[in-house]
């Protein structure tokens, strides 16, 4: 790709041009003049004159002032630049659009007269990867990478990331949040939070803790004292059940607000229950529910409300899920899938793992001792480390939604995806995602401090 701009050179081929015969047309049938020497002491701007070309992202737009700020692709310096209906502005597909049809992050192709910092011409670029409204997808921060369904884009070091017209951290997106990104080249520039999250308080819940929340048709949380939900932005339906009893409410949630809802307000359904019956295959998989294990060959008696379900075989992959139970019986197929690795054995390959089987057994007792050390080197190992919340101080922390303290505050290290919250009476609640890696060290985060509601 390259990034365009007029030299020396060629404003005086433009020059000679214009002098001879007039302005090159551009592929939207629209004549854009470049400028020439006699142009510099005009006081009144030519429409569509321009001396400069770029490949840029539109960072922000302001339509009271008429001004856009972009952000060189190659060199990512920020320059703001004014607008107005002489202005040619074009979809990717060379459609006249208005300003306010083209998004914040959009990459696109600018031409501007530098001494008035004027836009005379501005196209979105055709070629330039673009997701909209993206809600199924994963970032590693730590990797610098987005996976879009089988593709991975690395993210560009001058990354742009924009939420309701500013501009935040990587760490300020959430897995809940629907996105769209734009790039060119496997290289993401830029990223606009189409729909955020706020978050979720539940009040005087005592009677349904250790009962499970169900928030719109993705999220599924067991519900603990105190707990801080990240939640996406808009209206969903909340739903709490707890021994055969349960209660939903319709809530609406802002972007960065927080919701609090008191159940203590709310009609509460008489404890019921339903029969189960379970389908199961392979016939003698292991079932539990609820983490207790059942015989799935008879019908089972649950409570209404959700249940963790997670069945198991040998030679098969092992199924996790949550069922909702909401009516007097039902019938449920639980159908496990052969594993890879079950399916690929040969019958030479079975030969062979009863053949090393017979001489591993001889020596059974040595080796299992030795795994049984290598474990436990393995954890005291990596025992001890500590990921330390250490400011702003004074706030209450959550790490997945679970209350931790009040910062500075620390937790026991295991790598992985974290979500942590921060929230203070009377400011803005946060949360940042963090990937906490393997190595055997403490980790030390500190945040921003939170913005006043006031």
């Amino acid at each position: 790709m390259k990034i365009k701009g007029i030299l020396a050179n060629t404003v005086l081929i433009g020059m000679l041009a214009c002098m001879l015969g007039g302005c090159a047309g551009v592929n939207s049938g629209e004549t854009v003049q470049s400028a020439s020497a006699s142009d510099i002491g005009f006081v009144t701007m030519k429409p569509g004159l321009y001396d400069s070309e770029d490949t840029a992202i539109v960072v922000k737009k302001n339509a009271k002032e008429g001004t856009v700020q972009l952000q060189n692709l190659q060199t990512g310096k920020r320059y703001t630049l004014s607008y107005d209906g002489t202005t040619k502005l074009y979809d990717k597909y060379e459609q006249a659009v208005s300003m306010s049809q083209i998004k914040p992050g959009s990459i696109v192709t600018a031409r501007f007269y530098k001494p008035k910092k004027a836009l005379s011409y501005m196209m979105e670029l055709a070629d330039a990867i673009c997701y909209l409204d993206l809600d199924n997808y994963v970032i590693d921060a730590q990797a610098g990478t987005i996976s879009i369904g089988k593709y991975v884009y690395s993210l560009q070091k001058d990354l742009v990331i924009l939420s309701n017209d500013r501009e935040i951290e990587i760490e300020s997106l959430n897995m809940v949040d629907k996105i769209s990104v734009w790039g060119y080249n496997k290289q993401i520039y830029a990223i606009n939070v189409e729909q955020g999250h706020g978050y979720l308080r539940l009040q005087n819940e005592d009677y349904f803790v250790g009962g499970w929340i169900e928030i719109g048709q993705n999220q599924i949380r067991q519900i603990k004292e105190d707990m801080l939900m990240v939640v996406p932005e808009g209206t969903s339906t909340v739903r709490i059940s707890h021994k055969g009893s349960s209660a939903s409410q319709e809530i609406t949630f802002g972007r960065d607000e927080e919701m609090v809802w008191d159940v203590g307000d709310v009609e509460i359904s008489l404890p019921q229950s339903g029969t189960v019956i379970f389908t199961v295959e392979p016939a003698g998989a292991k079932v539990l529910i609820d983490g207790e294990e059942v015989k799935a060959s008879s019908p089972i008696i649950l409570d209404y409300g959700v249940h963790s379900l997670k069945a198991s075989a040998e030679g098969y992959d092992t199924m996790s899920q949550y069922i909702r139970v909401a009516e007097p019986s039902a019938n449920l197929d639980v159908k496990l899938e052969k594993s890879e690795e079950s399916e690929e054995k040969t019958a030479k390959e079975e030969v062979s793992d009863a053949e090393a089987s017979k001489e591993a057994k001889e020596d059974n007792h040595t080796t299992e001792a030795k795994e049984t050390e290598s474990k436990q080197q393995i954890v005291s190992s990596t025992s001890g480390y500590r990921v330390y919340i250490d400011s702003p101080v004074g706030v209450e922390v959550y790490v997945d939604g679970n209350y931790l303290g009040i910062a500075p505050v620390d937790f026991a290290k295991e790598e992985g995806s974290y979500v942590i919250s921060l929230r203070k009476a009377g400011y803005q609640t946060r949360s940042y995602t963090l990937q906490i890696d393997g190595e055997e060290k403490n980790v030390n985060y500190s945040f921003s401090e939170l913005m006043s509601l006031e």
